[in-house]
């Protein structure tokens, strides 16, 4: 199952960055512009020198755009801008550098800075060499000073290795933003998680006595009616008690311990006529063990009660493990992949131990909590 993670939307600053950019690179540009009036070309040579650069100040717009806009997105820029986008780039820099002069090299920055957000890394910088080659000979060949040259390609080696730092940086902010984002998604899923397993498990029990004891109460009027009115003032209490207990869960306080629950799951036994044996004393538990084997016992208990037809219990409890048994017979048990007995495996689990529930083969069923040492 894949999950697809749309892109966050793009902040006012965000939106103006490529035309920030453009601008930027018309202040640059500004002297490439001069050098092409300077060399005095007919005037129809003159338009079709700043028409070059008008294009080429056209065409980084569109490209940078375009690349901002996959990399927002994660996405692979289209091979039509990675490919046949840069190339046009390229042609129109050298005849800006043709019509312009030793001033029209800087538009070699420009593809340098290009060529980092279109390529793969290493791509990118095999093109920002070519490009190196290029300010270095074609200068050269135009008769101009080489040395200047040599510094032109110093200057595009620093700003694309800056250039680079910062895109590497951007790109490991990214991650890192996505790793949180999916941290805090994971984290409140397993809040909810934990949340409804502690839930269930709160109201399946107390509900659970409540019934058993309702129905008792129902049968004794007529015929006992003390009796009756003796199990609706507990059935009164268990509801009191259980509002209580889901008023902890949701304030994120639990207090389950191992010898509340014996009481309490002496008492619902008693009511649903299964004659119980509970063990006398669970001091020899330890006390990291407790809450977690008295969250077993409520949810074995409740299963008992709910599922089973069962006349006998047997509870068994040592430093390491603790067993619910009961003579229930077969086919009214809760599945393995039950909502109670998932969200009891997961909190065993992830306390270090292994959670075993099924039929004994004579007809009983066993739920076993085991610790690990």
């Amino acid at each position: 199952m894949t999950t697809e993670t749309a892109a966050p939307p793009a902040r006012d600053d965000e939106r103006l960055m490529p035309l920030v950019a453009v601008l930027v690179w018309i202040v640059i540009l500004i002297p490439t512009a001069v050098g092409v009036y300077q060399q005095h070309y007919p005037l129809g040579w003159t338009v079709l020198g700043y028409l070059s650069l008008v294009a080429f100040l056209a065409g980084f717009f569109y490209v940078f755009t375009q690349a901002r806009s996959a990399r927002r997105r994660d996405e692979p820029l289209p091979c039509r801008i990675r490919r046949f986008g840069f190339l046009a780039l390229c042609l129109l820099g050298a005849l800006v550098v043709a019509f312009a002069g030793e001033s029209g090299v800087v538009v070699w920055f420009a593809l340098s800075q290009v060529s980092l957000m279109v390529m793969p890394r290493r791509k990118a910088w095999s093109s920002i060499g070519s490009i190196c080659v290029a300010v270095l000979f074609v200068p050269w060949s135009l008769g101009l000073d080489w040395q200047v040259s040599v510094w032109f390609v110093v200057a595009i080696l620093g700003s694309s290795w800056a250039t680079d730092a910062i895109f590497r940086l951007r790109e490991t902010n990214l991650r890192l933003t996505r790793a949180q984002e999916q941290i805090a998604s994971m984290a409140v899923e397993q809040e909810r998680l934990r949340f409804a397993r502690d839930l269930h498990d709160v109201i399946g029990h107390s509900l659970t006595a409540a019934t058993v004891k309702a129905q008792l109460a129902r049968r004794m009027v007529g015929a006992d009616d003390d009796r009756a009115r003796t199990e609706l003032r507990e059935v009164e209490e268990l509801l009191r008690e259980a509002l209580k207990d889901v008023r902890s869960t949701v304030a994120g306080y639990r207090d389950v311990t191992l010898t509340s629950e014996l009481v309490r799951a002496a008492t619902v036994l008693e009511a649903a006529g299964i004659t119980a044996e509970l063990p006398g004393a669970v001091d020899h538990v330890p006390a990291a063990r407790r809450e977690l084997f008295g969250w077993v016992l409520r949810e074995a208990v409740t299963n008992v009660v709910r599922h089973s037809r069962a006349a006998h219990a047997r509870v068994t409890v040592t430093a390491e493990r603790i067993e619910v048994w009961n003579d229930g017979a077969d086919g009214t048990r809760p599945g393995p992949a039950s909502s109670g007995l998932v969200g009891l495996r997961e909190r065993v689990e992830a306390a270090g131990g292994t959670l075993q529930a099924g039929p004994d083969g004579t007809g009983g069923w066993t739920t076993t909590a085991m610790m690990v040492s």
